[in-house]
């Protein structure tokens, strides 16, 4: 009887999810905040990037978008591209929350998850760090040394 009990709990159980890009993913899209779809892997071949994964009922994301905005201003001249990557809001919800908590960097949408599940941001806020190759090679829920570190060796190549 306890190895019935066992299965059903198993059977209940839902799947892990499915494991982290280590790639940019070729077909993955989003949308930009008029509504029109593109391919992440072309709009952002060749440059270094910084996806920062939101919500706008996300407490730590409120707390970590400062840091973001920062780390944007600081090397935009530096060619970082830094993309808020909303999840699974209206693009009302999301420009008015991005104006209020004072987004200046471009916002893109993820309205079904199904960017955020391919690349492995299943908890928030998650950042994620792509080299011009479209290689992710960090992931950080929030601007530390370490991520810092890994922009400016990026940067520099």
């Amino acid at each position: 009887m306890k190895w019935m009990y066992v299965l059903a709990l198993a059977a209940c159980a839902s799947a892990p999810p499915p494991p982290a890009a280590h790639q940019l993913p070729a077909d993955a899209r989003l949308v930009d905040h008029g509504g029109s779809a593109f391919v992440a892997a072309e709009r952002f071949r060749g440059q270094v990037v910084v996806l920062d994964f939101w919500a706008t009922w996300c407490k730590e994301c409120r707390q970590t978008i400062p840091q973001v905005a920062r780390l944007a201003e600081a090397f935009a001249s530096s060619g970082l591209v830094v993309v808020g990557v909303n999840e699974g809001e209206s693009p009302a919800d999301v420009m008015t929350s991005a104006r209020d908590l004072g987004i200046a960097y471009p916002i893109a949408l993820d309205p079904e998850l199904a960017f955020a599940d391919r690349m492995g941001a299943q908890s928030l806020p998650m950042l994620v760090v792509i080299d011009r190759s479209g290689a992710v090679v960090h992931r950080a829920r929030r601007v530390d040394r370490e991520t810092l570190a890994v922009i400016r060796k990026l940067l520099a190549k």
